[in-house]
């Protein structure tokens, strides 16, 4: 038996055709973290098994969705991801066999609107599909990865990953994984942030992702990604330096008010 699971927070225009991409499935289950548009509705119309959580990582959401999850074989699939056909034959006839406990799989990735092959966007493995007897748990709050007992197998065909759509996904996606990567560096007493740290930070994550990983030599959409993946770790740096202060933005700003109703708004 094969479970598919999704995981969702505000998917309404993507989930439709990733449910559609999965309703062979033996089974599927839906996780939502938080949801506030019509990604449930739409979800219905493919599964009865619904589950809406309040938990603050990846991992955790991921580990729990695996206890709702009846199936021997478990397949994660993002709501910006599609099982394209050759792929689901190919999961039909691993999955029947006891040569492995989990199965990489490479993504196909659509980058505002083109696919590209370049650096980290080929092959792409993600290990998505895990034996439920052989799982151990998923660990990461935000790049996180399954441990399990056994052989890892990779598939010959890809996932379909339709990625960066637009400006505001791209950015509303850093802001919410910025909060995380910030708290993590802040627990571990990242050395206190400066200018010259900002600085250098976001000249090596340029030269890494436009050098390194061969975004600058691939036209358009490669300049714009490798210095939007730039701009996203320079997020994380900035809400790191925002934490190591002694006193929140909103408390500095709600003292400059108080203090100038009190002297008559001189400043």
């Amino acid at each position: 038996m094969l479970s598919i699971v999704v995981l969702t927070k505000n998917e309404e225009d993507r989930i439709k055709t990733c449910l559609e991409s999965v309703k062979w499935a033996d089974e599927i289950v839906v996780v939502d973290n938080g949801s506030n548009d019509n990604t449930l509705k739409i979800a219905e119309k493919y599964t009865n098994k619904i589950f809406q959580v309040n938990l603050p990582d990846f991992a955790e959401v991921r580990n729990f969705a695996m206890g709702k999850a009846l199936g021997n074989w478990i397949f994660f699939v993002d709501a910006d991801e599609r099982v394209l056909e050759p792929l689901r034959r190919e999961i039909e006839t691993l999955i029947s066999s006891e040569d492995f406990s989990a199965l990489a799989v490479s993504r196909r990735n659509i980058v505002f609107g083109k696919e590209v092959r370049y650096g980290p966007f080929w092959p792409d493995w993600v290990t998505r599909i895990l034996r439920k007897k052989d799982f151990e748990n998923w660990i990461g709050k935000v790049h996180e990865y399954p441990k399990f007992k056994g052989k890892l197998g990779y598939t010959k065909n890809s996932l379909l990953h339709l990625t960066h759509r637009n400006i505001d996904q791209i950015t509303l996606k850093s802001l919410e994984w910025s909060k995380i990567d910030a708290k993590l560096r802040s627990n571990a007493n990242h050395p206190k942030m400066s200018g010259w740290r900002f600085l250098r930070i976001f000249v090596s994550e340029a030269f890494n992702q436009g050098i390194i990983r061969q975004g600058f030599f691939n036209g358009t959409v490669g300049i714009m990604d490798s210095l939007l993946q730039a701009f996203s770790l320079y997020m994380t740096y900035v809400r790191l330096w925002e934490l190591q202060q002694t006193k929140t933005r909103n408390q500095v700003y709600e003292e400059i008010d108080k203090n100038l109703i009190e002297n008559g708004f001189r400043f």
